[in-house]
């Protein structure tokens, strides 16, 4: 590959959100998405076995949390973008390498909480050799054996896969070829439904959340996004969840009913802070954005946990669902902290300097 490959639409490096590169409302979504996970299965696992909800349409509400995969997804893509220097020569290796380490090292270290607890609960795992390896390696057909939401993370793996090849290309051709390659797929999958996990996976529509969020990366990168309108395009987006949620969520495909108004709320926020900035009182709260990757994968262990306590204490089998949601909520972010500052962030850190990966300036290089 030529050197100038990289230059095929005269990209220039977009002007920094703040001191440091970090889009405070990119943060704050990420918690906010994975905060809406850990609700609909709190809510989920405590009406299905202990006290009934206070109202019939509480689950139906509570399950509209499933909604935090879909703004993970188009974050994801406008990340890769984000942090990836559009005017500088891209290098397929490294890019992948920090991904690896991102991604796996604390989903191991998490998966081992997950098999101790178990088993110290007297319910341990009951799985062969070949699912657990496969479950590690976040092979598609497995990668939900231990932590159920961690089938998201094959998504992932892949889409950073086809990320890092198709910036080979430069990138305005390359997220043009991601984009039709991954389109091609999907439009296959309708004609040939595909047979076995990875099939279902290549040709699922839900990886067209990735190219929305790719999109909107590369429009900030190259100075082509809207200056104006970022509050109007988050309450439209808003107003399209709420609609959704109105309309029945499940009469349309997920990419459809959420992945508009997920792509929506992404873009807006993106346009809000780069016009006016964020708001320091919210600044604070973007700070969950750094223990979200975490947050998503350990909450399942706490819920488990909270099921376990409430065979012995009466009282927490007499919580309303909603209520004990948000206390199972709360308890998985303080875990998720804890985590995050004690192994997930220094750990990552030795890693990429064990390996000698280049660590990207922008602290958004999450997830």
């Amino acid at each position: 590959m030529a050197n100038n490959e990289h230059n095929d639409s005269a990209v220039t490096p977009h002007r920094s959100i703040s001191k440091n590169g970090t889009m405070h409302s990119i943060q704050l979504l990420r918690a906010v998405a994975a905060l809406l996970v850990v609700l609909y299965h709190g809510q989920q696992a405590i009406s299905a076995r202990f006290a009934s909800p206070a109202f019939p349409a509480e689950s139906y509400l509570f399950a509209f949390g499933a909604v935090g995969v879909h703004i993970f997804f188009v974050i994801s893509g406008f990340i890769m973008v984000y942090t990836t220097r559009l005017d500088q020569k891209f290098i397929a290796r490294d890019f992948l390498r920090k991904r690896v380490l991102r991604i796996y090292p604390m989903y191991w270290v998490c998966a081992t909480f997950y098999l101790v607890i178990h088993y110290m609960l007297g319910s341990p795992y009951l799985l062969e050799g070949s699912e657990i390896w496969g479950a590690l390696a976040l092979a598609p057909e497995y990668a939900s054996a231990i932590i159920g939401p961690a089938w998201t993370l094959s998504f992932e793996m892949f889409f950073y896969i086809c990320f890092g090849i198709a910036m080979k290309l430069g990138p305005t051709r390359g997220l043009i070829t991601l984009g039709l390659a991954f389109t091609l797929s999907i439009a296959t999958g309708f004609l040939l439904p595909a047979d076995g996990a990875f099939g279902r996976l290549v040709t699922n529509s839900l990886l067209l959340e990735f190219i929305a969020g790719t999109a909107i990366g590369w429009l900030l990168a190259t100075g082509r996004l809207p200056q104006r309108g970022g509050p109007m395009i988050v309450v439209f987006g808003l107003v399209l969840f709420a609609a959704g949620i109105a309309a029945g969520y499940d009469r349309l495909p997920s990419v459809i009913i959420w992945g508009i108004p997920s792509t929506l709320l992404v873009a807006g926020a993106v346009i809000w802070e780069n016009a006016n900035g964020f708001k320091k009182a919210l600044r604070k709260f973007s700070h969950f954005g750094n223990s979200s990757y975490v947050l998503y994968l350990i909450h399942l262990v706490i819920i488990t946990l909270t099921i376990a306590l409430a065979a012995e204490v009466p009282l927490i089998r007499k919580l309303e669902p909603a209520v004990a949601a948000f206390v199972i909520a709360g308890l998985s972010l303080l875990a998720a902290e804890g985590l995050h500052a004690g192994i997930e962030r220094p750990m990552t850190r030795s890693l990429n300097g064990l390996f000698r990966a280049r660590a990207p300036k922008e602290k958004l290089a999450r997830f």
